[in-house]
């Protein structure tokens, strides 16, 4: 064999493995825009219970709270991580216990760790 051979051989193998390659770091990617687009309506929910809360006195009154708690609720427990999962359930509990007080502490611990993992994700 020439040493063109050789070139040629060495550039096949190079395109092929960078098409390999290529096509990992896409995948990745692919996987990273699906995992944020995820996240995103799980912290968007919170925050039609935050606001859905900051306009009404009483929300166990309307019944559509209920449906929005839950929403929220399950998009935490599916896509949330650890520390989210874990203050939004403090929250519920003290919702159930009917402690208001201990509800708006919960709140006010849970509403910055969301809006802070919002900005990280998002780069801002």
């Amino acid at each position: 064999m020439e040493i063109k051979d050789y070139i040629t051989i060495s550039s096949v193998i190079i395109i092929i493995v960078g098409w390999f390659i290529n096509g990992y770091i896409n995948r990745k990617h692919e996987i990273a825009k699906k995992r944020l687009e995820y996240r995103m309506d799980s912290l968007e929910s919170f925050l039609k219970v935050w606001f859905f809360i900051q306009k009404n006195s009483n929300p166990f009154s309307d019944p559509i709270f209920l449906p929005l708690l839950e929403k929220a609720r399950s998009n935490f427990q599916l896509y949330g991580e650890t520390d989210e999962i874990d203050n939004f359930e403090k929250f519920i509990k003290k919702l159930e216990t009917k402690d208001i007080i201990g509800a708006n502490k919960a709140l006010g611990e849970l509403v910055p760790l969301v809006k802070n993992k919002i900005r990280k994700e998002l780069g801002l």
